[in-house]
């Protein structure tokens, strides 16, 4: 279980629809950051942005290069669920290179990030 700002960080970019794209796009193979771009028809800046992030959090994995100096990326996430239970809403993420994280929140912190 982790409390702190990253947890929120990552579900906030879970649900968001470029986001979404960019894992759905490299689901199936590693894609270098020009040819994601140029799939969704996404600026190229933007390309840049989320993907640096979404290595960050964890959501991407930096692959070997297609060529010997382009980094290609894939999908890092298999799963996020969430749970209501009584007071706490959980949300547990599972990645495919074998990492989980849990995250809970109590109304007090969910009232707190508004």
């Amino acid at each position: 279980m982790t409390i702190g700002g990253m947890e929120f960080k990552i579900t906030r970019l879970a649900f968001d629809d470029d986001v979404r794209r960019i894992l759905s796009a490299t689901c199936p193979s590693a894609m270098c950051v020009k040819d994601i771009s140029n799939r969704l028809d996404m600026p190229i800046t933007k390309c840049y942005r989320l993907v640096r992030l979404m290595e960050k959090r964890g959501m991407l994995r930096k692959m070997d290069g297609l060529e010997s100096n382009i980094a290609s990326y894939q999908s890092n996430l298999r799963t996020i669920n969430l749970r209501i239970e009584q007071d706490r809403l959980s949300i547990d993420v599972e990645f495919i290179d074998g990492g989980k994280r849990v995250f809970e929140f109590c109304p007090r912190q969910m009232a707190a990030r508004t």
